[in-house]
């Protein structure tokens, strides 16, 4: 199959959490990938040949510099001129827009050319829900990445048989994944990664801290969830572990690059995600990736992708006694810490790989093809 895969910014599809390894699998499955992402620098070239076999196509439109999901709305209408003059060129089997931006480009170029959209559904800002919920209906399938998105779009008119569930997923290959681990004698290392942003819960893992005598945590940020909040909440929470009397075993440290986070996991004991929504689990995945125990809040795809006492621990957001239980439980036990963690990355290589990801998606892009072929005739 030729395979459009439709971003309106540059690493963010699929599921904002790896085009690359998406694309690459769905290469090596023997597919022609090409993938439509906003050029958001002057000095990147138009068209892209990977060492992976896909193309990148830049697209130009709006600035070329990082811009807000907001702003970028403001140049759909380019976007869906682009791709309709490519698709003349070079007609897709199948287009799998990521978010909302992309899907309507797609369906406005698509419409023209008889192209199946696949749509991967995210929660829009307020101003923006009815267009989002408007492309999912006419999308030959929806995909959303958690079970608890499911019943919100039925309610908005998409039929079940029309929604699949298809996860992030997750680098198997070795790139990245560390063959042994630098976690030595000491306090138990409980590492937070995330965004550093209000409602992501990092005030409550702190707070838990407390009640924990025998850890040390570090909270950090991945670069690309990084916004001009970061800093604010990294102070607010350092200012937090002060007034809490756990200064001394909490370490903010801000910003992290993939490197630095890669390093982090390779030294943690267990990992802390604790948000208030998660639409991706991405942070819980590549914990479990590395055979680390996980403790999430019971939201969005973390509620999907961690196993309740089989995988990690999930409690409620925002219940500081249930996450203070759930780490004690781990710091005190390290056979529990390993066996969560076994369970963990046996999970991930069964269900979220990326090739597991690939196969699925491709079993979704024939049902939408057939689908749109039966209509027509």
């Amino acid at each position: 199959m030729r395979i459009a895969l439709v971003g309106s910014h540059t690493g963010e599809m699929p599921h904002r959490t790896g085009t690359a390894g998406f694309a690459r699998a769905l290469t090596q499955q023997g597919h022609e990938i090409v993938v439509y992402a906003r050029r958001d620098a002057a000095n990147v070239g138009d068209r892209e040949h990977t060492e992976d076999g896909y193309e990148v196509v830049h697209v130009p439109f709006g600035p070329a510099r990082p811009m807000p999901e907001a702003a970028v709305w403001d140049h759909t209408d380019d976007f869906a001129r682009f791709l309709r003059r490519e698709w003349v060129r070079a007609k897709p089997d199948i287009a799998h827009s990521d978010g909302s931006v992309a899907g309507l480009a797609a369906l406005l170029a698509a419409r023209e050319h008889g192209v199946p959209v696949v749509h991967t559904h995210h929660e829009p800002d307020s101003e923006h829900e009815r267009i989002a919920r408007l492309i999912c209906r006419h999308a030959a399938h929806v995909a959303v990445t958690s079970s608890d998105q499911v019943h919100g779009l039925c309610l908005a008119g998409v039929p079940r048989s029309r929604i699949s569930v298809s996860p992030a997923g997750v680098d198997l290959d070795g790139r990245g994944l560390p063959g042994v681990t630098e976690r030595g004698s000491g306090p138990v290392r409980v590492l937070g990664l995330g965004g550093l942003l209000p409602g992501h819960g990092f005030d409550t893992v702190v707070a838990a801290m407390a009640d924990l005598r025998n850890a040390a945590l570090v909270v950090a940020a991945p670069v690309e969830t990084v916004d001009r909040n970061t800093g604010l909440e990294a102070r607010r929470l350092r200012h937090l572990a002060v007034r809490l009397g756990v200064q001394g075993r909490v370490s903010v440290t801000g910003t992290a690059n993939r490197a630095e986070v890669t390093a982090l996991l390779r030294s943690a004991h267990v990992v802390v995600t604790a948000p208030r929504r998660d639409p991706a689990g991405v942070v819980a995945l590549e914990a479990m990736a590395r055979g680390l125990p996980v403790v999430a809040s019971a939201v969005g795809a973390l509620a999907d992708v961690v196993v309740d006492k089989i995988t990690g621990r999930l409690v409620p957001p925002g219940d500081v006694r249930a996450l203070t239980l759930a780490l004690r439980e781990l710091v005190a036990d390290r056979s529990r810490r390993d066996a969560l963690g076994l369970a963990g990355a046996d999970r991930v290589r069964a269900r979220y790989g990326w090739d597991r990801v690939a196969r699925d998606a491709v079993l979704v892009y024939q049902r939408a093809a057939h689908l749109v072929r039966a209509e027509a005739g």
